[in-house]
């Protein structure tokens, strides 16, 4: 497994999921709900990881890519 992306919220990390899915790539969020088990609310000490299988990583970075450029 390798990290795509990550995010310092549940809702991006989600859509990015989301996005990936959709284009037919396994994603798993890792560290969503570290926060609320330590009682460390900074997203900066612990990220919200995106990762997928490390074959479908360069194809999963094309596609969020794709989907910031059309923002």
């Amino acid at each position: 497994m390798k990290v795509v992306k990550t995010y310092t919220n549940s809702f991006s990390a989600n859509l990015a999921k989301g996005l990936l899915e959709e284009a037919g790539i396994t994603a798993f969020i890792l560290d969503e709900n570290m926060g609320i088990v330590t009682g460390v609310f900074n997203t900066d000490l612990l990220p919200i990881r995106l990762t997928v299988d490390d074959k479908d990583y360069s194809e999963a970075l094309k596609v969020l890519a794709a989907a910031s450029n059309a923002e």
